[in-house]
């Protein structure tokens, strides 16, 4: 699943947060334009979609396996994320109001190696393209990173984690499908 992190390295790591990578969350999650009409009235339905086990293949024939355990919390939405059998992290989500460019989010990493918690990212859902953006409040003149999800169906997800220096011009740096095995 890519959820703004690269899903086929430390998944649920943002790249460049303290040198590790963010799991395009790692790359899952399938939405289709039905489940982005029904997001309108709960924020939670295109979450649910993270729930489950997934095969994720980068760009260069890397294949890692992803297995979601998610549910929501009463506000918070989470999802508990094993890579290649081992805990890996767990991941909250935040939803915020409805903004100009799709559903918006706050999500938080916790790592399963105790790792002191990063800034809080951003998720932006716009029906079947997904972007994990990140920190909240990005430095100025910084680079950033992303992760941009393009949803087809339930079950098929296609992930580009992607760099920029001024926030406009984007470059692909690693990309890869994820896949639905139960």
């Amino acid at each position: 699943m890519s959820m703004g992190y690269t899903s086929c390295e430390a998944p649920w790591r943002f790249r460049g947060w303290r040198g590790s990578n963010l799991p395009a969350l790692v790359a899952v999650l399938a939405v289709s334009a039905t489940t982005a009409l029904a997001a309108e009235d709960d924020p939670y339905a295109p979450l649910k979609l993270y729930d489950g086990t997934w095969n994720a293949t980068t760009s260069n024939g890397k294949t890692t396996a992803i297995e979601n355990h998610c549910a929501r919390t009463g506000l918070f939405f989470a999802c508990e994320q094993e890579v290649n059998g081992k805990p890996a992290a767990l991941v909250v989500f935040l939803p915020r109001d409805r903004g100009a460019e799709g559903r918006v989010y706050l999500t938080q990493a916790l790592t399963a190696a105790g790792d002191k918690p990063g800034a809080w990212r951003v998720l932006t859902i716009d029906g079947d393209h997904w972007v994990y953006s990140g920190a909240a409040k990005p430095r100025a003149k910084a680079r950033r990173e992303r992760t941009v999800n393009t949803f087809s169906g339930t079950d098929f997800i296609h992930f580009e984690v992607q760099s920029s220096t001024d926030g406009k011009t984007w470059t692909t740096t690693m990309s890869g499908d994820e896949h639905r095995v139960r």
